[in-house]
């Protein structure tokens, strides 16, 4: 990603003069624009079902044999990688020529103190015992663990800490300002912030959605991936055969044809992929499974189907999923292809042929990532005050706890 920035011409965007002349002269010699030729399409289409399954290889694998905590570190990871890519797309335009100081190491700091916010000692003890979630994580001897209730009662100076780091990020960035090139900076920093908002607390979210259940992290992902998979099949095969105009000037290959195949064939994957999903391994919580064991964990009671109808619970929540996964996050993907149409970009990296980078293929899953997660706490399994309290009684550590239960039999 750190190629010199490719400028938009009047004849395409992202690439040079030289370079749309030359494929001009080839597709007048053979009639025909090149990537209209049905051989090209086909290869690329295969590119993309074989890179395809080997995702799908890879996510099966991470879900069903690693588990919540490799699903979990699995996101933390790829939201580092998101971010790479975005300051990559950021650096080739602004500072090819190394003229602004501290440039990718500014914007690393600006991720580690939105990172820091996000995931607090206090968020990460719902919906999950901190205490026994170090306790099972390997590597951690009985000495190591013997610190854990010291970190617990660290968690008071983790938003002091957290502000220091942002302060020192904003002063740093300010005296790092170069004169003739404020505007460019500042634009930088706007676009850091922005990318900042849009997937670091979305993709927390999603880490929160494991550990309530592997399906709350499965079953949207797929949603999405069915939306995105049909809507590409849809506009491949009758794009602009009924509707002559694209659905979005922004994004010129998503025809009305793509959008609404795609729209279908979610809402029935929505209903009826519940049903398939609905497994211990997949429906229980991490901390249930954790207690108690795949075998004896008990299946929440909106997964199990009513006795005369044979419908459960869960799929009148899969179509409300699937009818955001297809109206709503698709959104997400026509604005990260805003992003790279504004810097000339064709996809934002080159690691997943056929696909792109992480972006390319996670731009919807953030807002579906927060939509779950909005659903499952108001209307799946929302938190009493009860339920909070008990979260917090249980996080702290032994002698908080029973200086709370003192003052409870006080009463």
């Amino acid at each position: 990603m750190g190629a010199p920035y490719k400028r938009k011409t009047a004849k395409g965007v992202g690439t040079s003069d030289e370079a749309v002349d030359a494929s001009a002269a080839e597709a007048a010699s053979n009639g025909t624009h090149e990537m209209a030729k049905p051989k090209t399409k086909f290869q690329k289409l295969m590119v993309r079902v074989v890179t395809g399954a080997m995702m799908a290889g890879a996510l099966y694998a991470v879900v069903f044999h690693v588990g919540h905590l490799g699903v979990a570190f699995t996101l933390f990871a790829i939201t580092a990688g998101i971010f790479k890519e975005l300051v990559d797309v950021g650096y080739s335009e602004a500072n090819p020529e190394r003229e602004l100081p501290l440039y990718r190491s500014l914007q690393w700091v600006w991720f580690m103190v939105a990172m820091s916010a996000a995931y607090s000692l206090e968020a990460l003890n719902a919906p999950l015992d901190l205490t026994k979630f170090l306790a099972r994580l390997p590597y951690l001897d009985s000495t190591a663990l013997a610190y854990v209730p010291l970190v617990l009662d660290a968690r008071q100076y983790h938003d002091y800490i957290t502000f220091m780091g942002y302060s020192v990020a904003f002063v740093v960035t300010v005296l790092t300002l170069k004169e003739g090139h404020y505007k460019t900076q500042i634009r930088i920093l706007s676009f850091t912030v922005l990318a900042l908002s849009l997937f670091v607390v979305q993709m927390k979210m999603a880490i929160f959605n494991v550990f309530q259940g592997l399906f709350w992290f499965l079953f949207p992902l797929l949603l999405v991936a069915v939306n995105d998979t049909f809507a590409y099949f849809s506009g491949f095969t009758m794009g602009k055969k009924v509707f002559k105009s694209v659905f979005l000037t922004l994004s010129p290959n998503k025809t009305w044809e793509g959008f609404i195949g795609g729209g279908l064939f979610t809402v029935v994957a929505g209903w009826y992929l519940p049903t398939l999903l609905a497994t211990p391994w997949l429906a229980c919580s991490y901390s249930d499974i954790a207690d108690n064991g795949v075998d004896a964990c008990q299946i929440p009671s909106h997964f199990v189907p009513h006795a005369e109808t044979g419908i459960s619970a869960v799929q009148y929540h899969g179509l409300v999923l699937a009818l955001f996964a297809s109206l709503v996050a698709p959104f997400g993907g026509f604005f990260a292809s805003a992003i790279k149409r504004a810097y000339g970009l064709k996809d934002f990296a080159t690691m997943i042929p056929g696909h792109g980078g992480f972006m390319d293929r996670l731009d919807c899953q953030f807002l579906m990532a927060f939509f779950t997660w909005v659903h499952l706490t108001t209307f799946v399994a929302p938190l009493s005050p009860f339920d909070r309290a008990a979260q917090l009684v249980q996080a702290l550590g032994p002698e908080d706890q029973a200086a709370i239960l003192a003052l409870i039999k006080a009463k």
